[in-house]
C-alpha cells in the first residue's frame, strides 16, 4: 500500500462566477475523495460583495484552498478566470479542471488516477462531460459519456453532443477521443505548463481550441471508462451569467470568435487585439492540425462533421431569416455592382471575352446531349447566355434578385422561348427539363446551402446538371456572397466524376463546367 505521504497531490481548479453551489461542490470533493490530505483547490471567486454572501457561508478545508478573489465587474470571462486559476498551481503533480456546480463518485481521485495508467500513452489527458444531477444531490443513473461533434454554429465553432452508455462492470481501457470537456479535464500538471488556458478566449469554441491545442502539442485524449462526477446542467436564475453583468461582453466575444478562427486556420486575422500573445496560446508543433482533422473527423475550412455538412438551412430554425439574408445580399450585389465589372454585373467571368470557348463547347454539348429545355439556375443578366439560348426551344432563367428578373422579362419580353422567374434555389425546386445549367451561382454560398441546392436540382427531375466545379482538393467554408473554388466531387457533396468536363481555358483557373445525370447523383 502506496504511503499517504508519497500519494501523488493534486490540483483541482475552479473558476466561479457569483454561484453559491460552488461552496458545495468544494465540500463534495473533499468528502469524496479518497485521500483528501493530497488534495488541493484553487479557486477564482468572480463576486459581487454584499450581493453573493450566500457564496461564502461554507468553507471546507480552507487550509487546502487557494483563492483569487475579484469584484465580477472586473471579470474578464470564463477562460480568463480559468487561467487565473492556472497561477495558484504550486508543483502539484496532477490537475483537475472542474466546473463551480459539480458533485462527485466516492474515491474520485484513486479512480481517475488508475484509470490515467490504464491509458495506452505516456501523454495521456482524461476528459469527458460529467453526468446530470439537480441542486442538492438528485444524481442521474451513472453513465460512461462520450463526446461526439455535431456541427458548426453561424460562427464557426464547433457543437458538441454526447452519448452515454450504462457502465460495464469490467470496462476496456479508457479510449481514444479528439475532444475535451473545460469542466472535467483530468491529467499530468505538465498538460497546464505546455498547453496554459488561453485568457484571451471568451467562452465559445474554449474546448475545440483547448483539444486541438493539446493533441497537436502531443497530449491524447482518453473518455474515462467509469464514471467521475455530475455536473448541474439546470438553468438557475438565482446563478448570473457575465454578459448578464457586464456591457462589453459583446466585444469580447467577437474578438474571442476571430481569435478561435485564426488558431484553428478557419481564417486569417491580422488585428493585434486578436493575436495577443499568440504564440504562447497557439497550436502545438508535435503533430499538425491537418492531422488533427483527420483525427477528428473535422474540416475546419469547409466547416464539416465526418465530410458533412450537418447544419443544412432547410433544418435550422432560422431558414426563413437565412432565406432573407441570401435574398439581401446578392440584390444589393446586384444594385451596386458589387463585383465592378463594367461590362456585366453578373461579375468579370460573365464578358464575352471570358466565355468565347464556353459557349462553343456549351453549344457542341446541347446537340451532343439533345438539350432543348434548358433551366438556367441563378442566371444573371444574361450578358453572354443570350449569345446562344436562342438555339433552345426553351430557355428557363432563374435569379434570386426580383429586379434583375422583372428587368430581363422587360428586355427579353420579345423571346418566345425566354422566361423568367425569381427563385432561392437553396430552397425552391426549379420545374424539369433536359438539363439545369448552374455557372457561378453555388460558389458564392456556404457549402451547407450548396449542398441544399443540389438536392433541390435533383428534385426537379431533370436529366442533366451542369455546374461549375474546380480542381481544389478540399472546400473552403465562405460567408454569402463570398466566393471559393468549389469541387463538386470532394466533400461534402461528393458528387461522382463527372462524365463530361468543359475547361472554360482561362490562364491559370481551375474552374470548369461538369456534366452529371443528375439520376445518378446521390445527396
Amino acid at each position: 500500500m502506496t504511503p499517504l505521504a508519497d500519494w501523488p497531490r493534486i490540483f483541482v481548479g475552479i473558476a466561479s462566477y457569483r454561484d453559491p453551489e460552488c461552496q458545495w461542490t468544494v465540500k463534495d470533493l473533499f468528502a469524496k475523495a479518497r485521500h483528501p490530505a493530497r488534495v488541493t483547490v484553487g479557486m477564482c471567486l468572480q463576486l459581487v460583495p454584499g450581493e453573493d454572501d450566500d457564496c461564502l457561508r461554507v468553507q471546507t478545508r480552507p487550509e487546502q484552498c487557494r483563492v483569487i478573489q475579484v469584484h465580477a465587474k472586473e471579470s474578464k470571462g470564463a477562460c480568463w478566470a480559468r487561467s487565473r486559476v492556472q497561477s495558484l498551481w504550486q508543483g502539484e503533480e496532477y490537475v483537475l479542471q472542474i466546473d463551480s456546480h459539480m458533485r462527485f463518485v466516492d474515491g474520485w481521485d484513486e479512480l481517475l488516477l488508475a484509470m490515467l495508467d490504464e491509458c495506452p500513452s505516456r501523454r495521456a489527458v482524461l476528459s469527458t462531460y460529467p453526468m446530470a444531477y439537480e441542486p442538492p444531490d438528485t444524481l442521474a443513473p451513472p453513465s460512461v459519456v462520450t463526446i461526439e461533434a455535431k456541427a458548426f454554429d453561424a460562427q464557426g465553432i464547433v457543437m458538441f453532443k454526447s452519448r452515454g452508455e450504462a457502465p460495464r462492470e469490467d470496462p476496456p481501457p479508457p479510449a481514444p477521443a479528439a475532444f475535451v470537456a473545460a469542466g472535467l479535464l483530468f491529467g499530468p500538471s505538465g498538460i497546464m505548463e505546455e498547453v496554459p488556458y488561453d485568457p484571451h478566449l471568451y467562452f465559445q469554441g474554449e474546448e475545440i481550441t483547448l483539444a486541438a491545442r493539446l493533441w497537436t502539442h502531443g497530449w491524447d485524449i482518453f473518455t474515462p471508462n467509469r464514471p467521475v462526477a455530475w455536473h448541474d446542467y439546470t438553468k438557475r436564475p438565482a446563478r448570473p451569467r457575465h454578459w448578464a453583468d457586464n456591457g462589453d461582453w459583446g466585444k469580447r466575444n467577437d474578438l474571442s470568435l476571430r481569435r478561435v478562427r485564426h488558431v484553428l486556420g478557419m481564417e486569417t486575422s491580422r488585428d493585434p487585439d486578436v493575436l495577443r500573445d499568440i504564440e504562447r496560446y497557439g497550436l502545438g508543433q508535435a503533430r499538425s492540425l491537418d492531422a488533427y482533422e483527420r483525427f477528428s473527423g473535422l474540416d475546419f475550412t469547409a466547416r464539416l462533421v465526418q465530410g458533412k455538412a450537418e447544419c443544412l438551412p432547410g433544418d435550422a430554425p432560422d431558414a426563413a431569416n437565412q432565406a432573407k439574408s441570401r435574398k439581401d445580399v446578392f440584390t444589393a450585389i446586384w444594385q451596386q455592382n458589387g463585383w465592378r465589372c463594367p461590362e456585366s454585373r453578373s461579375g468579370t467571368g460573365s464578358t464575352l471575352a471570358a466565355t468565347t470557348v464556353l459557349r462553343q463547347r456549351l453549344t457542341a454539348l446541347f446537340g451532343a446531349l439533345d438539350i432543348r429545355i434548358l433551366v438556367d439556375a441563378g442566371c444573371g443578366d444574361l450578358n453572354w447566355m443570350q449569345t446562344i439560348s436562342g438555339d433552345l426551344r426553351l430557355y428557363l432563367g432563374f435569379d434570386i434578385v426580383e429586379g434583375l428578373v422583372a428587368e430581363l422579362r422587360d428586355r427579353f419580353r420579345d423571346r418566345r422561348s425566354h422566361a423568367f422567374g425569381q427563385a432561392d434555389l437553396v430552397t425552391d425546386t426549379l420545374p424539369e427539363g433536359d438539363a439545369i445549367l448552374c455557372r457561378d451561382c453555388l460558389t458564392h454560398l456556404p457549402p451547407a446551402q450548396a449542398l441544399s441546392a443540389l438536392a433541390r436540382f435533383k428534385a426537379s427531375k431533370s436529366r442533366y446538371l451542369i455546374a461549375t466545379t474546380h480542381t481544389t482538393n478540399r472546400n473552403r467554408w465562405v460567408a454569402t456572397g463570398g466566393w471559393h473554388p468549389m469541387n463538386l466531387t470532394a466533400a461534402p457533396f461528393n458528387l461522382p466524376a463527372p462524365m463530361r468536363l468543359l475547361s472554360e481555358e482561362h490562364s491559370g483557373t481551375t474552374k470548369s463546367l461538369g456534366v452529371w445525370k443528375l439520376d445518378e447523383v446521390q445527396i
